[in-house]
């Protein structure tokens, strides 16, 4: 059965562009022009994936997004034509995992949308281990992290970012290395690694945990 991917954006003019794009890539396709909508359609169909977009009516995006991850873990790509980082932190720490920026070209949002499947389609065969730094411990069988024993809640992103450091003690990591071990094939600003470890960074620090950095 092929993925289903929610597109929640009150543009038909988008959803008609993505609607197109992701069918002729074999997915199914649900729409939805507004956020409550959008949650309602989530419910009903439990899509694999969500492209939603920021600028809504009276329930935004960032608003459908964390009602959204109350309930599921399933990746959530912004659709936004804001471009600063403060925008794009705002939008990570909602529970975001990806962003595309408006206009965007299809074959980007497919890139994304199939990048983002496939780390989500890890399978139980996987090496699954516990690690721990300090106070800080993570497990890569629940995807649970915790500080001082209490739970840490990160997004999809920022989990992987954190394991591979975890995973790869006393070794450097460079910007490049982290994109490509974390978000595979990339079409975009490798400026995205700077925001997410910001994001990181910040959940940490904040729990009184170890710094955490990239090259």
């Amino acid at each position: 059965m092929s993925e289903t991917i929610l597109v929640i954006d009150d543009s038909s003019d988008i959803r008609a562009l993505l609607a197109v794009a992701l069918k002729d890539a074999g997915y199914r396709v649900v729409e939805a022009d507004n956020g409550p909508d959008g949650i309602a359609a989530y419910h009903a169909h439990q899509p694999d994936l969500v492209l939603l977009d920021i600028g809504l009516g009276s329930m935004d995006g960032l608003e459908v997004c964390r009602q959204l991850r109350a309930v599921t873990s399933a990746p959530i790509i912004f659709l936004t034509a804001r471009t600063d980082e403060v925008d794009q932190l705002v939008g990570f720490a909602a529970g975001g995992d990806d962003y595309v920026t408006k206009p965007f070209s299809p074959k980007v949002v497919l890139a994304r949308v199939s990048s983002l499947l496939r780390r989500n389609a890890r399978t139980d065969a996987e090496i699954r281990t516990h690690f721990a730094v300090g106070p800080l411990t993570l497990d890569t069988a629940s995807r649970d992290v915790a500080l001082n024993g209490d739970p840490l809640d990160l997004t999809r992103t920022e989990f992987d970012l954190l394991a591979l450091l975890m995973e790869t003690p006393n070794h450097v990591l460079t910007r490049d290395q982290l994109l490509q071990q974390v978000w595979g094939d990339w079409y975009g600003d490798s400026h995205v690694v700077q925001v997410r470890m910001s994001c990181l960074r910040i959940k940490v620090k904040k729990a009184g945990g170890p710094a955490v950095g990239v090259a």
